[in-house]
């Protein structure tokens, strides 16, 4: 690390972008926030607010005409992620995308072949790995010794639509509980297992015609090297609160529980850990193992795309979820 700080800029001051990106970011010594790019809309909103006292910009064209920042934070809706990716990675400018990095595996294999080609680091946010009360999961996950294991993930947050309601349109944010909040699940269970072997997915939409994406999902998954088999609930409807629950049973003996509910206080504390990451291991810089783990999310994205193709579609509540789950066969 330098004795000066580094500049960032933050694309996207929207609920994640000031709720957790700005405090992370003042809360990281050696990273400095010196420009937010946001709609005019947006930008005449934030004018008001003391704690956001940098330039601010209506595009990133014109952010980048002006300046080349050592860092990018693109907190913005879904279906922008890869048109401003893809400007930043040209421009040269390390990149830090929020979950889901795209909408698909193709789209993020666009970007990530653009960053290899310019050698310009591309990372996403993954708030799990540094958390202190995923590690032992995560320890028992890699574990050769862990077979014949039944896993289960249950998480729930509120639903939130966003400015515009874009989180409603399947086009914009590419589904629903699945791609946003079951990323940061499905993606910790690929770096520690891989890729599964089988695979069933039920998606519960609202009764009303408003949303065009899934509240709830229920998701098996099969890794057959270890006889692992893992059960994924999704919640996110308005009503729903923030937890998750997770647990091992091994021949039927319980190894390993762990829930966690309404601390949605450390959002910033997770993404100011894995900007202390990125910084220690050399990301800014085009060093560490950047590529290795962009190349990871692209699986993730590829056994998202998966799960939506082969998804039924109910319109009722988790318990029938299960129920059903339950008469289904794996591919």
């Amino acid at each position: 690390m330098t004795n000066s700080p580094r500049s960032v800029v933050l694309i996207g001051a929207g609920r994640r972008g000031l709720g957790a990106h700005l405090p992370a970011l003042q809360n990281c010594d050696y990273l400095e926030l010196t420009g937010i790019v946001d709609t005019t809309e947006r930008i005449a909103q934030l004018r008001g607010n003391p704690t956001v006292n940098v330039p601010m910009y209506d595009s990133l064209d014109r952010l980048l005409a002006e300046s080349k920042p050592d860092l990018a934070i693109v907190a913005t809706p879904h279906d922008s992620h890869v048109p401003l990716a893809e400007k930043l990675l040209h421009a040269g400018v390390p990149t830090l995308l929020e979950k889901p990095p795209a909408r698909s595996a193709p789209e993020l294999g666009r970007l990530i072949q653009i960053s290899h080609d310019l050698q310009t680091p591309l990372a996403t946010s993954l708030s799990l790995h540094s958390q202190i009360r995923y590690q032992t999961f995560i320890r028992l996950l890699r574990s050769p010794e862990l077979t014949d294991a039944e896993v289960s993930i249950r998480a729930s947050v509120p639903s939130w639509q966003g400015i515009g309601s874009w989180r409603l349109s399947r086009e914009r944010a590419g589904g629903g509980v699945l791609i946003d909040l079951g990323y940061n699940y499905l993606e910790l269970l690929v770096a520690c297992l891989g890729a599964p072997a089988g695979m069933r997915v039920l998606l519960a939409h609202a009764d009303d015609a408003c949303s065009e994406v899934e509240g709830e999902a229920l998701v098996s998954l099969r890794f057959a090297e270890r006889q692992l088999r893992v059960q994924l609930w999704l919640q996110a409807w308005p009503d729903s609160e923030r937890g998750c629950e997770l647990s091992i049973r091994q021949a039927g003996t319980l190894v390993h529980q762990n829930s966690d509910t309404g601390r949605a206080e450390t959002l910033w504390g997770r993404a100011a850990a894995q900007l202390n990451a990125l910084l220690a291991s050399g990301f800014l810089d085009g060093r560490g193992d950047w590529y290795k783990t962009i190349c990871r999310q692209y699986l993730v994205m590829e056994l998202l795309d998966e799960l939506y193709t082969s998804a039924a579609h109910i319109a009722r509540g988790l318990q029938q979820i299960e129920d059903d789950l339950a008469d289904m066969q794996y591919p």
